[in-house]
């Protein structure tokens, strides 16, 4: 079953016929206490089993009811419920499940080429939405879902978890105090290391048809985060990209990695069945639906870039230098604020350890007619650096606390971010550069509006 068809389908399709029916708990699972919200999961991939899965029902059980999981690989689905360790109903059809379960909130981490589908599925029945970034790939798919929010009023929060850590608060915290006066200029400089890249490039994210490019699916969270920073939205962009390393750029290629000849000779060979968790998510069920979690990295469909550089104008006046260099032998990022009063800078520095990236995260520092000013923050090496705690606080725990620094996004916040994306890739295109206004109705304003709920 294809994944447009799981979400429009209503009658029994022949592929999803295992799931159709709902598999359901033990006796009592469908009582559910109303004082917790309903939430219902669309994608079972690693987010959605994970963050959204076993992790929503460890910490957030006494708040939420997961009412049903759907996905469009019915073995996926059986794999899923266990790993998040709940009895709900499966489905392998959107409609379906929302009909019978009646969710509040759907939670949408499906590919995000999808997101547009699901998310404006789950508003015309009746659900609010919580959706992964980015909201979604182009500006058309971008556009219906302005005009479906429109259309039915519901609750879109986008989950730019990014906005959350500590540091990140504080920096925000600091330009709105006008410790640096306004805000003239902003240098974002992200790198990513190899082995990240590689995974990217494996899966659906090396497509520019499933993931919209890294210019969309990683930057969305950079250019979030600067068009939060700086509380205004971008008018225009100019960008260079190019894929230098992966995909027909490469001097062979096998099916996948687990089933190549050239193993001994790749530096990216990666074996999916080391890992039980990932073999029985993906590896033990691609027969449903075809997809290969351990594509080989140099497969002619890769059309993604791994080197960014832009420049984008905003409508307070304030100009971005960016670049997102995505095949390195080190991670991490450098920014930097320039005011009429003075700079603000911090940067993260990221090394290699096991199967993992440690990060460590310099002081932010102030620069102005001051002696510099140091101001050490809280690192948390969990969750996205702690926000990912904090993000999940507001959204099942404490919905109604306030945000003085306005970090929950809504669908304007998403379809900004990565409308700089698209206007990137299309500049990168093009060689010429590229206005946002135009590309859905949305208007650019000096003042971000802010996100309401």
């Amino acid at each position: 079953m294809n994944r447009r068809k799981f979400i429009t389908s209503t009658g029994a399709a022949t592929a999803g016929a295992l799931l159709i029916n709902p598999v359901k708990g033990v006796a009592g699972t469908t009582a559910r206490r109303s004082r917790k919200k309903r939430v219902a999961l669309v994608g079972t991939g690693v987010r959605g089993t994970g963050m959204y899965g076993r992790n929503l029902m460890r910490d957030y059980s006494d708040y939420v009811n997961m009412v049903g999981i759907c996905d469009a690989n019915p073995g996926r689905l059986k794999v899923a419920r266990e790993l998040i360790g709940v009895d709900s109903p499966v489905y392998t059809d959107l409609e379906e499940m929302i009909t019978k379960e009646k969710p509040e909130t759907l939670i949408v981490t499906t590919w995000d080429s999808t997101h547009h589908d699901v998310v404006n599925k789950g508003m015309e029945m009746g659900c609010d939405i919580i959706v992964e970034k980015p909201l979604t790939i182009d500006e058309d798919k971008a556009q219906s879902i302005i005009d479906a929010e429109k259309k039915y009023g519901r609750k879109v929060i986008v989950t730019f978890n990014y906005r959350y850590p500590p540091y990140a608060g504080k920096m925000r915290e600091l330009i709105m105090d006008g410790i640096i006066g306004e805000v003239t200029s902003a240098d974002f400089h992200w790198n990513i290391h190899h082995g990240h890249l590689q995974n990217y490039m494996m899966r659906w994210h090396g497509e520019m048809n499933r993931g919209g490019s890294l210019w969309v699916h990683k930057s969305t969270h950079h250019f979030d985060l600067i068009n939060w920073f700086i509380n205004s939205e971008p008018v225009q962009v100019n960008a260079f990209s190019a894929l230098e390393r992966f995909g027909s750029k490469g001097p062979f290629r096998g099916n996948n990695c687990r089933n190549c000849a050239h193993t001994a000779k790749c530096p990216y060979y990666w074996n999916i069945n080391n890992s039980d968790y990932l073999k029985s998510l993906y590896a033990d069920n691609e027969h449903y639906d075809g997809y290969i979690r351990d594509n080989c990295v140099f497969r002619h469909q890769i059309d993604v870039f791994d080197k960014h550089s832009a420049i984008v104008k905003y409508a307070n006046g304030v100009f971005l230098n960016y670049s997102l260099t995505a095949d390195t032998d080190y991670a991490g990022y450098w920014i930097a604020f320039n005011g009429t009063k003075g700079r603000l800078e911090s940067r993260a520095m990221g090394f290699p350890a096991r199967d993992h990236m440690e990060m460590t995260f310099t002081p932010v520092s102030i620069y102005n007619d001051k002696p510099a000013e140091v101001i050490r923050i809280p690192y948390v090496t969990e969750g996205h650096w702690g926000g990912d705690t904090i993000m999940m606080n507001k959204l099942f725990k404490d919905p109604d606390k306030p945000e003085p620094l306005g970090q929950q996004a809504g669908v304007r916040d998403g379809v900004m971010s990565v409308l700089i994306g698209v206007a990137a890739r299309k500049s990168s295109a093009e060689n010429r550069p590229v206005d946002i206004e135009g590309l859905t109705t949305l208007k650019p304003q000096a003042v971000k509006p802010p996100f309401t709920g």
